[in-house]
């Protein structure tokens, strides 16, 4: 019996398929369209540009469907998406500063939407820098940013 229940057990899990785990990933080249349905000639929903910053929920073939910081969601071809992983500032001057720290120096302030590379996270904060030049510039509090 007990061979039989493992034998069960692992025909359902080849049916069911692996399990995929949300990833944050980001657009890999400037101007890609967002498009309703995995293929080339559906609609356009809009468009984004480089750096921009997706939480990939699922996969279909050679195709990535995902959700942003603004509750919008599409598809995308897969080979326009990078694993690089970027995040978006959610509040209007939002301080960098110099350290993991609010004790830590302000080196400048970020606009809402602007888009930085992560280089590295600590505890509660989040290392960002310029995403073409590969810069890093300070840390910001990772309740300020989506992303990480």
């Amino acid at each position: 019996m007990n061979k039989f229940f493992c034998l069960v057990a692992a025909l359902v899990m080849m049916l069911v398929g692996p399990v995929f785990a949300a990833t944050m990933q980001s657009i890999g080249k400037d101007e890609v369209n967002v498009r309703s349905k995995p293929d080339l000639n559906s609609e356009v929903l809009f468009e984004l540009s480089l750096g921009y910053p997706i939480q990939v929920e699922k996969q279909q073939d050679n195709w990535v469907y995902f959700t942003d910081w603004k509750n919008q969601a599409g598809w995308v071809f897969k080979p326009l998406v990078s694993k690089t992983q970027t995040a978006v500032i959610l509040v209007d001057n939002a301080n960098i500063r110099k350290g993991p720290s609010l004790s830590k120096p302000v080196v400048m302030k970020a606009s809402q939407g602007a888009i930085y590379k992560i280089f590295g996270e600590k505890d509660d904060w989040v290392h960002v820098g310029y995403y073409l030049e590969n810069e890093k510039i300070g840390w910001i509090r990772d309740d300020l940013v989506w992303g990480e």
